[in-house]
């Protein structure tokens, strides 16, 4: 079955699910990189607070800033793949700085909360999880 939304075809449970897995895949990826680089550069970096610390202060700033960038242009690096895009419930796309902020607060929750914001899009008949409704944005087919 095709849902449409403002002339456009809503992504596939799918595509969203690859697209999520990928963004977070190239994540990982990064992180694994800059931890071997510093635990070669300063071996005590495993045993030391302050620089773990540090280090996922900075992977959390990361992370916030891939996705609000990416999410302001309508897509990440996963959705590219995958062939979706964010729009505005209006069907108006980019979204925006601010949807793509409110966009991944509202993720956080979802994966706070047991993964429950995104189980919802399997309920949601236009496939929006708690992010996609706070922030008055759908998943499209490019």
């Amino acid at each position: 079955m095709v849902n449409v939304i403002a002339g456009m075809e809503l992504a596939s449970i799918g595509a969203r699910f690859v697209s999520y897995i990928a963004d977070n895949l190239i994540l990982i990826m990064f992180r694994v990189f800059i931890t071997s680089i510093l635990s070669f550069i300063l071996p005590e970096y495993s045993y030391e607070p302050i620089a773990f610390t540090t280090t996922n202060i900075f992977f959390f700033i990361m992370d916030m800033s891939y996705f609000i960038y990416f999410f302001e242009k309508g897509q990440t690096l996963g959705m590219m793949m995958t062939k979706v895009k964010l729009c505005r419930t209006d069907g108006t796309h980019p979204i925006g700085y601010k949807k793509g902020a409110i966009r991944w607060i509202v993720m956080g929750i979802s994966e706070t909360a047991i993964g429950l914001g995104f189980l919802w899009i399997l309920l949601n008949k236009n496939r929006q999880g708690w992010h996609d409704t706070i922030a008055g944005t759908y998943v499209v087919v490019k």
